[in-house]
């Protein structure tokens, strides 16, 4: 009794410490080489091996082996073990722990190093799943004595749950590791909206997530069923790699290919071996000539909508691997079709953005050809108009001149339209790369001094608060004194006479801030929202006979905002308004550049 409690003792403090070994690593790997070196120190057995599942769960290929001599051991990634094979493919079968003492005696058993008498294989399970199975080899029969066979067994539940627990750390990395690189994949795709670019970052993307050897993007051509090639790219770092990748503009019939076909229709990844019976003639004939051993095919998709739940395909793209082959596994796939979600999204922006580009170019034509075929005509018009009234001055009535005062007004508002849409084309188009830093005190001041006499025509009281220091802002000079101009020009014109108009400027947290200020009609709120939409004009009681484009507060926006700055309104009805603007002062600008 005092012998088996020893014994007890003993064991207990052992697997106290094979708890603590088997605990203290994540290790994959690591977990499985303590557990096999546990079982040969405790049975004396000369090699142990522990044989996972492959990735189909349908055979066992060695992963971690000791005491086995170099290169005795066939079996292999290429080559897996059956089921049906060995005296560990029938523990996997059997799901049963399998003691052999006599191991001549069992057909099963596969001869590794010679000498060896006794085996024991052990299935690995946790939850019901198989992970593998723990074998153990003896030259001697007494080793695998009843005592070093519950020893073994407890050492495998042991293990099990030591390897559950590695599987789910490598898997939760894993995850990390597929996240961090499509986050890193998303900014390369979209950091371009030219075409050529960014097919060549979605191309290098494919290979480096999918860690394929080369990748192909094709543009389809569904109503003549081809492909053209678009982009292609090799991983620099493969140098053994043979794939020889198609040039660009090539076109493939994609008829012959039912795989293409397949990724299309189905809208969903395709990946296939040269060696599966299963490859069509057009698919083989075409990894042939690219020197690929494995292929996943991949449809571009764009998402449809809530109602149109099928996405449009854009493309394809082909992962390639030439240096030798492989299954693509389900995670991989999941890789593929969110890689695919991403480019085609990115390729939609990048022609929705030429398509804007397209429409630019067209206004900028049409606004080209009202400067050129629009405003000298009607310059014709209003000059010779003001010469035919003055001809007939003696000879016109009241209702003729009414009349004239009429086609004048057209004619001062049509020349006035034209002055505003190329002014902010004008704005528009031009760059920053040309900005100097303006001095916005005196060029407020030198805009309300030119306006005092538009003012006092109305008998209006115009002041500005002049903040008696040099404000600056980055810009342009030009741009900002029309913008300025525009603002203190609308508040005359839409306050009555006699009434009053301030302008103020002043600095405020880094910022410049312009206001205007009058008591004149003031503005409903329900028209405020759309103020500063180009061609709208809110009219109000007492303003229905104020002429104006509509285009000045939208040239004020525009201006401003390509100044980095934001426009505002507030007003009441009967009470007047504040228009108002900040810009960031040049000063401001020159810490953040300097930070």
């Amino acid at each position: 009794m005092s012998d088996n409690l020893h014994q007890k003792i003993d064991e207990l403090t052992m697997f106290q410490q094979i708890d603590k070994e088997l605990g203290a690593t994540l290790n994959f790997d690591r977990v499985l080489v303590l557990t096999i070196d546990w079982a040969l120190r405790r049975t004396g057995a000369v090699a142990g091996m522990y044989l996972t599942l492959t990735p189909d769960s349908a055979n066992l290929m060695p992963q971690v082996a000791l005491g086995f001599p170099r290169g005795s051991v066939k079996y292999a990634t290429e080559n897996p073990m059956s089921f049906n094979t060995g005296i560990s493919g029938r523990a996997a079968r059997t799901r049963h722990i399998q003691v052999v003492e006599d191991v001549k005696s069992d057909p099963d058993y596969i001869e590794i190093i010679p000498d060896v008498c006794a085996e024991i294989a052990v299935p690995l399970e946790i939850r019901g799943a198989l992970l593998g199975v723990l074998m153990i080899q003896s030259l001697a029969t007494d080793s695998l004595n009843q005592n070093n066979i519950e020893f073994i067994k407890r050492l495998a539940a042991r293990a099990s749950i030591a390897l559950d627990h590695a599987r789910l750390y490598q898997e939760a990395e894993s995850r990390a590791d597929e996240t961090a690189s499509l986050y890193a994949a998303s900014r390369l795709i979209s950091s371009s909206l030219d075409r050529e670019m960014a097919l060549a970052n979605a191309t290098q993307s494919i290979t480096t997530v999918l860690r394929v050897s080369s990748a192909i993007i094709a543009d389809l051509r569904a109503h003549v069923q081809q492909a053209v090639v678009t982009a292609t790219y090799r991983l620099p770092t493969a140098r053994n790699a043979p794939d020889n990748l198609p040039p660009v503009g090539m076109i493939i019939e994609s008829d012959v290919i039912p795989e293409f076909q397949a990724a299309v229709n189905n809208q969903r990844p395709v990946s296939i071996a040269l060696s599966d019976k299963r490859i069509s003639r057009g698919l083989y004939d075409f990894m042939t000539t690219c020197n690929y051993q494995s292929v996943m095919i991949a449809p571009l998709v764009v998402m449809g909508s809530a109602q149109n739940i099928i996405g449009e395909v854009l493309g394809i793209f082909i992962a390639g691997e030439g240096r030798f082959e492989r299954t693509f596994n389900y995670d991989e796939v999941q890789l593929a079709e969110a890689l695919s979600s991403l480019i085609a999204s990115s390729l939609r922006q990048v022609r929705l953005y030429a398509d804007v580009r397209e429409l630019e170019a067209i206004k900028t034509e049409m606004i080209k050809m009202a400067s050129h075929d629009l405003r000298n005509p009607l310059s014709n018009v209003v000059g010779y108009f003001h010469l035919l009234t003055m001809s007939l001055e003696t000879l016109l009535t009241e209702e003729h001149r009414s009349y004239i005062e009429y086609v004048n007004r057209s004619l001062t508002t049509m020349k006035s339209l034209l002055e505003d849409l190329l002014t902010l084309e004008r704005i528009e188009s031009e760059r920053g790369a040309s900005w100097t830093q303006v001095d916005m005190t005196h060029l407020v001041e030198d805009v309300v001094t030119g306006q005092f006499g538009s003012a006092e025509l109305k008998k209006q009281t115009l002041t500005f608060a002049n903040p008696a220091v040099s404000l600056r802002v980055l810009g342009s000079a030009t741009q900002l004194r029309q913008a300025v101009t525009n603002l203190v020009g609308n508040a005359i014109k839409y306050t009555p006479d006699g009434g009053k108009i301030e302008v103020r400027l002043y600095p405020q947290d880094k910022r410049l801030i312009f206001e205007v200020e009058d008591n004149g009609y003031g503005i409903s709120k329900e028209r405020q929202a759309r103020l500063f939409q180009s061609f709208y004009r809110a009219h109000e009681p007492g303003t229905e006979n104020i002429s104006g484009t509509g285009l000045g507060l939208s040239l004020v926006k525009t201006v401003v905002e390509r100044h980095g700055g934001a426009v505002g309104v507030e007003s009441e009805p009967g009470k007047g308004s504040v228009f108002g603007l900040w810009l960031p002062l040049a000063t401001a600008l020159r810490h953040l550049l300097t930070r």
